[in-house]
């Protein structure tokens, strides 16, 4: 009985490590701002409540924000400036994307690269990363763009 619960238990206790890991080593040069999709309010900072989670924009010093908040982090976008080279950061990341759907004067791709952990599927497919492309900035955000664009 104890080898069944073993079988049984460890697929879902190794698919929720993977599933929720939120590792990276995503590449932040360049970056004008990035929105962190947070679990708890942070006291002295500019949290948004939403939902059950809240949204942090950092301005400067973002990854020793993630390393030193890794495990609250639910998801995060990534601000440049409209003329940043998104081919190069694509693959600097090893990433593969995928044309998504325009959105007003939005174009949206959808991407999927192993330096993140988590995802999600649209349209069937692995991505956990979407890049929204307009006149003012390019937004890149992991898994998603979870604050809207």
């Amino acid at each position: 009985m104890k080898i069944l619960i073993t079988i049984l238990f460890l697929p879902i206790l190794l698919f929720s490590i993977s599933y929720f890991s939120t590792d990276i080593t995503i590449p932040m040069q360049n970056v004008n701002s990035v929105c962190f999709i947070v679990d708890k309010d942070f006291e002295g900072l500019d949290c948004i409540k939403n939902g059950d989670q809240y949204i942090l924009t950092i301005y400067s010093d973002f990854e020793n924000f993630y390393k030193t908040n890794k495990n609250n982090i639910k998801g995060f976008n990534l601000y440049f400036d409209k003329n940043f080279n998104i081919n190069d950061f694509c693959k600097q990341i090893h990433a593969t994307t995928f044309k998504g759907k325009s959105i007003d004067e939005n174009q949206i791709l959808y991407g999927y690269t192993n330096e993140y952990n988590d995802f999600r599927y649209v349209d069937g497919k692995k991505i956990n990363m979407q890049i929204v492309i307009n006149e003012n900035e390019i937004v890149v955000g992991f898994p998603l763009i979870l604050s809207g664009f």
